[in-house]
């Protein structure tokens, strides 16, 4: 379609130049010549056995480009499963067990991490300030010198909420206006009455960095990470 277009263009020009000059019957005549001379060259290569002008084949490269796009999947699949399996292989060494943590047993300088998410307001209004303390005493003593606390307070206007959820024949809670430690103030007495060293508090924001970040809405809860001290 583009060399008809290409073709009637010329054409016209053709006409135009012809109908403007003085010479018009010799010039029609010799382009008509010309296309005579090249219907008679064209009809004498189809007779000695040349082939005639065949379509652009599609380069090597643009064949190739299906096969190069499945093999890349196959090497990107492949990653993804050596991946999981050295993941299935380390969580061998992990193991689960479900109890109540502050009765448990823990040996001393035993772990690097000790993680606690929507964890403190379960046990704050379970076993009040006493044994929310005693989490947090526990985790001090169970980590190593350089271990990371990582811990994410729950907001206090929660608190309300889950007393308010709770039904008849739930255990009843700890009355929340009797708590004296706060959620806002967990860092201060973690850093001051247990020991430990505030490394960083991490905020949720959006995941474009620099200046531009935003904070998200939604789950957006502070997560503290503190540090046990090297002798």
């Amino acid at each position: 379609l583009a060399t008809s277009s290409v073709c009637a263009t010329n054409l016209a020009d053709v006409a135009t130049n012809i109908s403007s000059n003085s010479s018009s019957t010799a010039d029609v005549q010799k382009l008509h010549d010309v296309g005579q001379n090249e219907e008679q060259a064209q009809q004498k290569q189809q007779q000695v056995g040349q082939k005639p002008m065949q379509q652009p084949v599609p380069h090597q490269s643009q064949q190739q480009q299906p096969s190069q796009h499945r093999q890349q999947q196959h090497y990107s699949l492949q990653g993804r499963v050596v991946q999981l399996d050295r993941q299935l292989k380390s969580l061998s060494r992990v193991s689960f067990k479900c109890g109540n943590w502050l009765d448990l047993g823990c040996a001393a300088n035993k772990y690097g991490v000790v993680t606690c998410f929507s964890v403190t307001k379960w046990i704050h209004l379970n076993w009040g300030d006493d044994g929310l303390m005693k989490l947090f005493h526990k985790a001090f003593r169970c980590l190593v010198p350089g271990g990371l606390f990582i811990l994410e307070p729950q907001p206090f206007k929660s608190y309300q909420n889950a007393v308010h959820k709770a039904g008849v024949q739930a255990a009843p809670f700890k009355k929340i206006s009797q708590f004296k430690l706060r959620p806002e103030g967990f860092s201060e007495f973690l850093m001051q009455r247990v020991g430990f060293e505030l490394v960083q508090q991490l905020n949720a924001v959006s995941q474009v960095a620099g200046d531009e970040a935003v904070p998200v809405k939604g789950f957006d809860r502070p997560i503290v990470v503190l540090r046990k001290p090297v002798p």
